[in-house]
């Protein structure tokens, strides 16, 4: 679809975990930059990526020059890209057949042949605990190209929807990728106190799976969390309440709508939970 949704379900939400996860691991690398060469912010937003849907890439903030650049990991073809000052591919690595290490050092010389500087140390990873896969430990990538095709999709959608949602809501943030939890998500910020820190919140975005849910799922998560008996039905979707408080819809859920009805049940229960959550830190 020309909006950037695109119909989801070709690969089951159920068989994308070793997809994901050797995407996951991926994702470190192209965050390394920013993590290497950025000035470290408060909030360790400075490794984060955003969907840049032209590529169909997670791509790292802009690297000041002379010369800038940025990195980032196209997600169907599983490729590192290196993105000239204009945003513009000027070198890429593909994925499949090579190991974390290879694809860091890699990197590392990339960088070096656009003639950017780098440390003695060169390119380091962000160190985030990540969740396990062969791959941390030397095993080469290879991803299912099915899946990886899939997960391109799923962040694509989150990219389209996300987008006018941000555009909506006065105190939310652009989208990012968060390459610990590897999900895309914003951060409506509802109240701040007098010393200008955060209040309340609702995130709101989209996990690829993780630990609590192994397919992808959107969620959106008032905070401070409310009391678990004090949380409203869902007609969408519903609420996660161990560990954290969150409204999910998962992948299943949402692929069992009809192909083009599949984004207005994403917005529909995001439009529900948020208000809902804003009605919950208003008591």
């Amino acid at each position: 679809m020309s909006d950037g949704w695109q119909t989801l379900g070709a690969t089951p939400p159920g068989a994308l975990v070793d997809a994901r996860l050797q995407l996951h691991h991926a994702a470190q690398v192209a965050a390394a930059a920013g993590a290497t060469l950025l000035e470290a912010r408060p909030d360790d937003s400075h490794p984060n990526l955003g969907w840049v849907d032209a590529l169909g890439a997670l791509v790292g903030h802009p690297i000041p020059g002379p010369p800038a650049f940025q990195v980032g990991l196209a997600v169907a073809d599983f490729r590192l890209l290196l993105l000239d000052g204009a945003g513009r591919p000027s070198d890429a690595l593909p994925l499949a057949g090579r190991t974390l290490a290879e694809a860091t050092a890699w990197l590392g010389e990339a960088i070096e042949r656009i003639g950017a500087d780098l440390p003695t140390a060169g390119v380091s990873l962000p160190g985030y605990d990540v969740p396990d896969h062969p791959t941390a430990a030397g095993a080469a990538f290879s991803p299912d190209p099915d899946a990886c095709a899939e997960l391109g999709r799923w962040f694509a959608g989150a990219h389209a929807v996300l987008g006018p949602l941000v555009a909506g809501l006065p105190g939310a943030g652009e989208a990012r990728c968060w390459p610990h939890h590897f999900d895309l998500g914003t951060l409506d910020v509802v109240e701040t106190a007098a010393d200008g820190s955060l209040a309340k919140s609702v995130g709101i975005g989209l996990s690829p799976g993780d630990e609590s849910y192994p397919q992808p799922y959107w969620y959106v998560s008032p905070w401070p969390y409310p009391a678990p008996d004090s949380l409203p039905a869902l007609s969408l979707g519903g609420w996660h309440r161990e560990g954290y408080i969150a409204a999910i819809l998962t992948g299943s859920e949402l692929v069992a709508a009809p192909p083009d009805a599949q984004r207005a049940r994403v917005e529909s229960f995001l439009d529900a939970a948020h208000a809902a959550s804003r009605a919950l830190l208003a008591r």
